[in-house]
């Protein structure tokens, strides 16, 4: 009888470590805490006055990227008429 159960409860230890040790646990455990990070850093951000750096960057960064696909919307036409040109015979 002492067998049986100090065996049952061998079976049941083994399964819960397995199933703690398992990914998917972990993955959830990290998109919680990720969550919770970005809810925090959001309540910071909100918190902070308009004229903090962290805030000026954010407010920067979208002004950043209009401007780099400008640039290369550019560039890409300046390639296109460089090509044209080199391809016309002289």
């Amino acid at each position: 009888m002492n067998r049986a159960i100090v065996l049952g409860a061998l079976v049941i230890g083994g399964a819960i470590i397995s199933r703690a040790l398992s990914p998917a646990p972990r993955r959830r455990l990290g998109s919680a805490l990720s969550d919770r990070m970005l809810r925090h850093m959001e309540r910071m951000m909100k918190s902070l006055p308009d004229d903090a750096p962290p805030k000026l960057i954010m407010s920067v960064l979208p002004r950043l990227r209009d401007q780099n696909d400008q640039i290369i919307a550019m560039l890409q036409e300046q390639n296109a008429l460089l090509r044209e040109h080199l391809q016309r015979p002289q």
